[in-house]
């Protein structure tokens, strides 16, 4: 089946076109480019399923247009849709649909396994779903670049940095203390959830995506897999199996 799956972010809006599960062309949008976006889709083959998430409220209503144009099946994933998984999260509603969507990416590429997904955007998000199917809930804190601007929005001396590759375990002035803190606080945060989960789940599958995966990738070597398409994957893997059970 021929699927078109548009991730809407809080900055970037990413579009794929997949073709029996396998993933042909990805193209990237700000956020603002809404007339390369709708050209972009535009120029997409016909499929024979559209889904789009979003994370934010004011999706602009033309993408849609276009998507029920371009497909017999359009949907907008939400805490209604059929998932190849049970979501046993209490609220549902709440859960940002970047997060289901990632769960579901990982589960299709390592069915019937205990797996870990961390997706490092703007937030950085912890989920984990058993191998029984269960996605179980997860954690949500601040991705890299929200740790740096909130320290210089919450202060009145703290400079504003970026993440770089220069920094050591401990900083020897203000600015490499805030960098050393900000980067070395991420890289443990995400190493502890590892290792515990590893201790109770030896088997664990640990996945890696999102903006700030290219900073992780090379810091977090315990049995990881890197894939920075993993919410694309798994709008894929969504809509593909609401095709299989309407037919």
């Amino acid at each position: 089946m021929k699927t078109i799956c548009i991730d809407v972010g809080n900055t970037f809006v990413k579009v794929a076109f997949a073709e029996e599960s396998i993933i042909s062309s990805v193209a990237s949008f700000s956020i603002a480019d809404t007339n390369g976006l709708l050209d972009y889709v535009r120029s997409l083959p016909q499929a024979d399923g559209c889904i789009m998430a979003s994370v934010r409220s004011d999706v602009n209503r033309q993408i849609t247009d276009i998507l029920t144009q371009k497909s017999a099946q359009f949907m907008e994933l939400t805490a209604a849709t059929p998932l190849p998984f049970r979501n046993m999260y209490k609220t549902p509603e709440t859960l940002g649909k970047d997060r289901l969507a990632a769960i579901a990416g990982a589960y299709s590429l390592c069915p019937e396994e205990n797996i870990l997904v961390f997706d490092a955007g703007t937030a950085l998000t912890i989920d984990f779903i058993g191998k029984d199917g269960n996605y179980r809930g997860g954690n949500i804190s601040p991705g890299l670049n929200m740790r740096f601007r909130a320290l210089h929005d919450y202060t009145e001396k703290l400079f504003l940095l970026s993440q770089t590759d220069d920094y050591e375990i401990l900083g020897d002035k203000t600015s490499s203390a805030i960098v050393s803190g900000v980067q070395n606080g991420m890289v443990f945060e995400v190493k502890y959830y590892i290792e515990f989960f590893v201790k109770k789940f030896p088997d664990l599958k640990i996945f890696l995506t999102g903006g700030d995966i290219k900073f992780l990738v090379n810091k977090i070597e315990m049995y990881t897999f890197a894939e920075p398409n993993l919410v694309l994957i798994g709008l894929d893997s969504i809509i593909n199996f609401n095709l299989i059970s309407n037919k």
